[in-house]
């Protein structure tokens, strides 16, 4: 690509202001010279992952105008391979949610349908790309923050195994789930990444022979009617090009995620949090962060750990040791036990609903909690730290995405990306969102240049 391809990624920024998905632009950068596997791509970058020369926010006013010295080395290893960073992406503050309604800087839109939202944490990451202004972006997934806007705007989303990629440089919520991980508009461009990254090629499989589990229990119940009348289809697809479907369950799921999960992220977030900042030289303090968040539920969350009654270490230790390590174990029996090549599952279980609706959606009729509603498919296998690859499988009658997730074991992450492939053949890569679908909505935007 040529710098005409930056130039391009930019007015594109500029023309989907609407959706506020980027905090900061560059500038005209310098066109890659490098000749690498990149060389010109323009890419996007969540607003926590550090990168020299941009602010890194973290979604949080107190950050506002921190500039980390040097790019964290996924960024690093990218740029190295011709990569051109064109903006930072709005998010959800410092990473806690999944709508990417951010009060400091605004909420970031589903391009689909900029009433709605886009998903999160890593939401404008998912919009940039789902709006075609870049093919590849980098986001954080520590519950499904990758996977989840990823899944909402019609975008491939990919959560590694955990470690698999550098994770320094990163405003971290849990260190032991954190991973970075790409939001591309095609299951290429995500290979391309891990392969730029860790030197690993997936190699294409067929889809005849190939052994996949459909766990109905815990992650087919209660989804919107629309989002699982597309899954069934997917499901066809993939029968009919040979794959074998295999009913499945991954015993203890919920006893093993339900009390443990979110007190580990609880327990991190504060120290890791400071942990960070003094490492990479951060002139603000974390009682400074606290007491400037936007957010009140997320303030309240975070203020609770510091300052309150924290998550006993105690438990901390306890699911390290124990809980962790115990669900990981009954992920492997289920695989082994059926000899699955991966597990098959929508991503979340229901499409985008409207911006604003941070405390409940609606469901079936029903009002739930939109961070469960959202995080319940996706969850388990962060908290395990499984790989884990979210496809678009097509769209609801309104023309909402849906996503199907592959998920698999530790080190699976080159056979997940060959079948995701193999399945994205089967429905076409979900196309960018033309401008003219997009509704007139007063911007709002938080941009900076």
């Amino acid at each position: 690509m040529t710098t005409g391809a930056i130039e391009a990624a930019l007015q594109r920024a500029r023309e989907t202001e609407e959706l506020n998905a980027f905090v900061t632009l560059a500038g005209i950068p310098r066109p890659s010279t490098t000749g690498g596997p990149l060389d010109g791509v323009p890419i996007a970058v969540k607003d926590s992952i550090h990168v020299a020369g941009f602010p890194c926010t973290g979604g949080t006013p107190a950050l506002r105008d921190w500039r980390p010295a040097a790019d964290a080395p996924v960024v690093h290893v990218l740029r190295a391979a011709g990569a051109v960073v064109v903006a930072k992406t709005g998010m959800h503050e410092l990473s806690a949610g999944i709508t990417s309604n951010n009060l400091a800087y605004g909420a970031v839109r589903n391009p689909h349908d900029p009433r709605l939202i886009a998903g999160g944490s890593s939401g404008g990451s998912a919009a940039a790309v789902a709006a075609g202004v870049v093919p590849v972006a980098l986001g954080a997934d520590t519950a499904g923050s990758v996977r989840i806007p990823a899944a909402l705007c019609g975008c491939v989303g990919f959560r590694p195994t955990t470690g698999r990629y550098p994770g320094s440089g990163v405003i971290p919520l849990s260190t032991t789930r954190d991973t970075v991980g790409p939001i591309t508009s095609t299951v290429a461009g995500a290979a391309l990444v891990d392969e730029v990254i860790t030197g690993e090629r997936s190699a294409p499989v067929e889809l005849a022979g190939r052994r996949l589990g459909v766990p109905r229990a815990y992650f087919y119940d209660d989804l919107d009617p629309e989002t699982a009348a597309v899954v069934d289809v997917a499901l066809g697809l993939l029968s009919d090009a040979g794959a074998e479907l295999v009913e499945t369950r991954v015993a203890g799921l919920e006893e093993l995620t339900g009390p443990h999960s979110l007190a580990l992220t609880f327990h991190e977030w504060p120290r890791d949090l400071a942990a960070h900042l003094t490492l990479h030289d951060c002139p603000v303090t974390i009682d400074e962060v606290v007491d400037a968040m936007a957010g009140p539920v997320e303030r309240g969350w975070l203020a609770e750990q510091l300052r309150g009654e924290p998550v006993p270490q105690a438990h901390h230790v306890e699911i390290v040791e124990r809980v962790r390590p115990a669900l990981v174990a009954r992920y492997a029996e289920c695989l082994r036990r059926d000899r699955l090549d991966a597990l098959v599952l929508p991503t979340t279980p229901l499409p985008a609903r409207p911006v604003g609706h941070d405390d409940d959606v609606e469901l079936n009729g029903r009002r739930v909690g939109t961070l469960a509603a959202y995080l319940r498919n996706t969850d388990p296998t962060a908290f395990a730290g499984l790989p884990s690859i979210s496809v678009p499988a097509g769209c609801t009658a309104s023309g909402l995405p849906v996503g199907l997730s592959f998920d698999g074991l530790p080190g699976a992450d080159t056979s997940l990306l060959a079948l995701a492939a193999a399945f994205e053949q089967l429905v076409g890569p979900m196309p960018p969102v033309a401008q003219s679908r997009q509704n007139s909505l007063p911007s709002g935007s938080a941009i900076t240049m």
